[in-house]
């Protein structure tokens, strides 16, 4: 991909939201925290002259949503993210561009429809469908990742765009789940099989998150949500994920309680981040 296709991709992406009145939002990408999610891992650099840490951004959703919780606008954001304890190949680098954006007052469908008409600007004859993933029991992320990659990915088609939705909620605590509690499964108990008592009104629901993953081609492009605005759920989750990742030795980083705080401060609001190099790939 040349500098030049590259910019001429973003001005594009730009104006796209510009002309729906959504506000761009700078990223900073030396940060003393950042959201503690599982699977994501930060990388890590030193201010030598002050001796202190930072912490490279995974996505842009902490910038985006401390905006958010003081304006209660639409936005987005263009960021370069760093992820660690990731395999480099054809598809994911351990540096790429995202594109992130919130709509405010959008549940899951409408996001989708969203980021259909988005996708269709520069692939406009993708055909789309969806899939839901069957129920499973699923506790832990090796096995349900294991599942997944076995039974879904490899059987994705090579000539469509797939919204997939059905995820676990343990996957992802900023997703708001399917029910009116956001219930977080502590590491500690996902180790265990779990079925909700026979009858429950949750056995059918609570344990799904409100969130797709958008595949074109066989390829992850996109992941989207309704956003958890339940900061008591969101504190637990990422004091478990920062136990787990201290138990067995992962490298791990400081999560801020601001932004737990702003997360409960958002309007009822979706949001999705999109893999720019993949789709411009495809594209």
């Amino acid at each position: 991909m040349t500098q030049t296709t590259t910019a001429n991709f973003l001005k594009t992406i730009r104006q796209y939201f510009w002309d729906k009145n959504f506000t761009e939002i700078e990223i900073p990408y030396l940060n003393e925290s950042l959201p503690l999610e599982p699977n994501i891992y930060s990388f890590k650099t030193n201010w030598v002259h002050k001796n202190q840490q930072f912490f490279l951004p995974t996505s842009p959703e902490f910038a985006l949503k401390k905006y958010i919780s003081e304006n209660k606008t639409d936005c987005f954001a263009i960021s370069h993210c760093f992820r660690d304890l990731e395999d480099s190949n054809a598809t994911h680098t351990p540096e790429f561009l995202m594109l992130e954006w919130y709509e405010i007052n959008k549940n899951l469908n409408d996001l989708k429809i969203s980021t259909n008409k988005f996708i269709k600007q520069f692939l406009p004859k993708i055909e789309f469908i969806e899939l839901v993933l069957e129920k499973n029991d699923f506790d832990n992320e090796s096995d349900f990742n294991q599942y997944f990659l076995n039974n879904i990915e490899n059987n994705l088609p090579k000539d469509k765009a797939v919204f997939i939705t059905g995820y676990p909620a343990f996957l992802s605590p900023l997703a708001q789940t399917k029910n009116e509690k956001n219930i977080f499964l502590e590491r500690s108990e996902r180790g265990q099989a779990y079925a909700p008592p026979e009858g429950s009104e949750y056995q059918e629901k609570c344990f799904l998150s409100d969130r797709f993953e958008l595949y074109i081609n066989g390829i992850e492009i996109a992941n989207g949500c309704e956003e958890n605005r339940d900061s008591k759920s969101i504190k637990k989750a990422f004091e478990s994920e920062q136990k787990h990742r201290l138990q067995n030795n992962l490298p791990t980083h400081p999560y801020s309680n601001e932004f737990i705080k702003n997360c409960s401060k958002l309007p009822p609001c979706s949001g999705v981040a999109i893999g720019i190099d993949r789709l411009l790939s495809l594209i």
